[in-house]
């Protein structure tokens, strides 16, 4: 017989399921919108105004460092632009 106190082995893993595992998103910081006019035309305005300041800047940044490029539209549209390009130097060669 075996002597002493007998240990209880755990189960192992998770025992119980909080809100947090059962729910990730909702530990994801909230985003407070704007209910009344006035304070939603003020966010949308501030959102223009953030996105044009963004491009301003990265073009300033660009034309002083000569090697870095701007990329103008998205990846399937540069490359829609290549294709292009090539067909017309094949078919005018």
């Amino acid at each position: 017989m075996a002597q002493g106190v007998s240990k209880l082995k755990s189960k192992g893993g998770i025992s119980r399921v909080t809100k947090k595992r059962q729910n990730p998103k909702a530990a994801a910081p909230k985003v407070i919108k704007a209910k009344k006019t006035p304070a939603k035309s003020a966010q949308t305005f501030t959102k223009v105004h953030q996105s044009q300041l963004i491009s301003s800047t990265e073009k300033l940044i660009a034309s002083r460092v000569g090697h870095l490029e701007l990329i103008k539209g998205s990846r399937r549209q540069i490359e829609r632009q290549e294709k292009e390009k090539a067909k017309k130097k094949a078919s005018s060669s």
